[in-house]
């Protein structure tokens, strides 16, 4: 199962408070900063639930 991404909680990374920390945690590069959007590459997503858990916004869910 991959995240999914609620855009208008999350807000883009320039407005997160934790200024992308979702993309700092993931070390299997699954979330990406894309022109400012978070963007999931799912084949790289490993289910460990670091983004979800430490998303300042609770933008980040399972799809």
């Amino acid at each position: 199962m991959t995240v999914k991404i609620d855009s208008e909680k999350c807000g883009n990374i320039d407005n997160c408070p934790g200024d992308g920390l979702c993309i700092k945690l993931c070390e299997q590069q699954a979330l990406i900063d894309d022109n400012g959007n978070l963007k999931v590459i799912d084949e790289n997503c490993d289910d460990c639930d670091l983004c979800i858990a430490n998303c300042p916004n609770q933008a980040i869910s399972k799809a």
